[in-house]
Order: C-alpha cells, then sequence, then structure tokens
C-alpha cells in the first residue's frame, strides 16, 4: 500500500473532498496526530489516552510562535489568541465545539495549562 502524504493543514490538500479529508485525518490520527489545522481552525480527533504532547517542553515550544510553523497543537492556538490580545488590547474569543464525549473540557483545561503557564 503506498505511503500517503499527511497534511498538518486540511487547505494545502491537492483535492479538497470528503474522502480525502477523511483520509488525512484517519492517517495524522493512526501516528498519534490528534491535531490538524483547516486554516487557522483546529481540528482534534480525541485519543482518549493521554499523549505526552502537553509538558513543558510543548509549552515553551509553542511560545510566541505564529500558527502553522510547528505541528499543530492546542498551545499554539492558546498562544495566537494571548498574544493578539496582547498586540490589539482588546479580548479575545476561543470556540470549543463538538459532542459529548469528544474532549472539550479536557481541551479547555489544555488551553489554560498553556496560558497560565
Amino acid at each position: 500500500q503506498p505511503q500517503h502524504k499527511d497534511y498538518d493543514d486540511l487547505c494545502s490538500l491537492p483535492d479538497l473532498n470528503e474522502k480525502t479529508l477523511l483520509e488525512n485525518l484517519r492517517n495524522r490520527f493512526k501516528q498519534e496526530k490528534i491535531y490538524t489545522y483547516v486554516g487557522s481552525i483546529l481540528i482534534v480527533i480525541n485519543p482518549f489516552k493521554f499523549l505526552p504532547i502537553y509538558n513543558p517542553k510543548y509549552v515553551k515550544m509553542y511560545d510566541n510562535h505564529q500558527l502553522g510553523k510547528l505541528e499543530p497543537h492546542i498551545y499554539a492556538v492558546a498562544d495566537v489568541a494571548y498574544h493578539a490580545m496582547l498586540q490589539r488590547r482588546r479580548n479575545q474569543c476561543i470556540v470549543i465545539s463538538g459532542e459529548s464525549g469528544s474532549g472539550k473540557t479536557q481541551s479547555t483545561n489544555f488551553l489554560i495549562h498553556h496560558l497560565t503557564a
């Protein structure tokens, strides 16, 4: 079976349709890459297990970086909102949406963890 290139931003898919979108998310999930961008939107697929991507090393790595320069991560979204708030001197909002059990509360905890760090 040929190895498919995975895209960390679905907007970069050469052929964007439901099949390629779902295949890309599936391939990334199999590699434990649970975060994928769609432009500035972050898609998260709940792995239902803890991954070692929420430690101080990652907090520091995503501090003051432009969205899309590193692998997609919830810390990147938190950091972009924080720095936009500082630069614009205006409140920022992060919308977290999903079905019951999809990991919204856990994602909120990770956001708050990064912001307080």
